[in-house]
């Protein structure tokens, strides 16, 4: 689900950042989104470039994106910032933008906030690896958190609307509750003249405080019915054509899948996935302003999606018309915060 990071791969070694989105209850919910994680004021950055050398040994970055989502409704702030040690020197744009790193990765939306311990591993410039192990709390407004007995338990967004309307205290009615989760992931791109190819795959376990009896539970991030104590998996494939003033655009083929186990069902039931895959496709667009490498403000960027359903249990037809794509817009940027040296 989700874009990840800008859409400014103008060199195949910039810093590949993830971009969420979270469904929200109502357009009235995004009054109240918490305020950006301002991670930019940290530390004074030199305007120096990075462009005719390799980075720095030693480097404190981040990125920061801002995402609105419809098709599900969503708003979320999405940060990262960790130190990096680079693995080796080389010149190569293939082989130049190596470490090993750590940091925190906090997000905030309406619905929920967490923060997480962030590992980072990239031997090459083209290929990326991280694991982030987070503590979610869900608020228990607008209509969120709501969890289910089965894989089978239906969750279009006509029911958890119907349910977030409950009375206070109803067995079914949304509640607050906190879990942690683990995130793997794995980013590839590459680019030849002004083609770019990029995936980018996460995996994840969820743990959750669940209503006893339930085992399963609507994933608002993801837009998935979700295994407790169980993976699922998401891979964005982006097609991209990037030109010299900045304006990249392109496909995205978005496709994501829950694992249930024999413990995701209630006993007796058919253990069939009902849910997936889900698979939807569209054009992206994106705008960078200007990129100065090794600056505290860096690669300030517009992004616009338009993604329609191929396949999803409610979204193609069944509660919402498969003409009505997934639309995202949002804003990223990153930076550096110490002094490049």
């Amino acid at each position: 689900m989700v874009l990840q990071g800008g859409l400014q791969v103008r060199k195949v070694q910039r810093i590949a950042g993830k971009s969420g989105f979270q469904r929200c209850g109502s357009w009235r919910a995004l009054a109240t989104v918490l305020p950006l994680l301002l991670l930019a004021v940290a530390a004074p950055a030199s305007a120096q470039m990075l462009r005719d050398g390799p980075p720095p040994q030693h480097r404190v970055v981040y990125r920061n994106s801002l995402v609105l989502r419809t098709n599900p409704l969503g708003l979320l702030d999405d940060a990262r910032i960790s130190y990096r040690y680079r693995l080796y020197l080389s010149e190569s744009p293939a082989l130049r933008d190596n470490f090993i790193g750590i940091g925190l990765a906090p997000a905030a939306s309406p619905a929920f906030g967490r923060v997480g311990l962030l590992a980072e591993f990239q031997p090459l410039s083209v290929l990326g690896f991280y694991a982030i192990f987070e503590q979610v709390f869900y608020f228990g407004g607008l209509n969120f958190l709501q969890s289910f007995p089965s894989a089978r338990s239906e969750f279009g967004d006509a029911l958890l609307e119907q349910r977030g309307e409950l009375p206070p205290g109803s067995a079914l009615r949304n509640y607050s509750t906190s879990g942690n989760q683990l995130t793997l992931g794995a980013n590839l791109q590459l680019k030849v003249g002004p083609l770019v190819g990029r995936s980018q795959l996460r995996v994840v376990r969820p743990d959750y405080e669940l209503r006893e009896g339930d085992r399963v539970f609507y994933d608002i991030f993801y837009d998935v019915l979700a295994p407790d104590r169980g993976w699922f998996y998401t891979n964005d494939a982006d097609l991209l054509y990037q030109t010299e003033l900045g304006l990249t655009f392109g496909l995205r083929w978005t496709v994501t899948h829950a694992f249930y186990g024999p413990e995701h069902f209630e006993p007796g039931e058919p253990q069939e996935n009902l849910n997936g895959p889900m698979h939807r496709l569209g054009p992206i667009l994106a705008y960078t302003f200007f990129q100065k490498d090794g600056a505290i403000f860096n690669s300030p960027t517009v992004l616009l999606m338009a993604n329609w359903w191929l396949s999803h249990r409610y979204r193609t037809g069944q509660e919402v018309s498969r003409a009505m794509p997934m639309i995202a817009a949002g804003v990223a940027f990153t930076g550096d915060l110490l002094p490049v040296k």
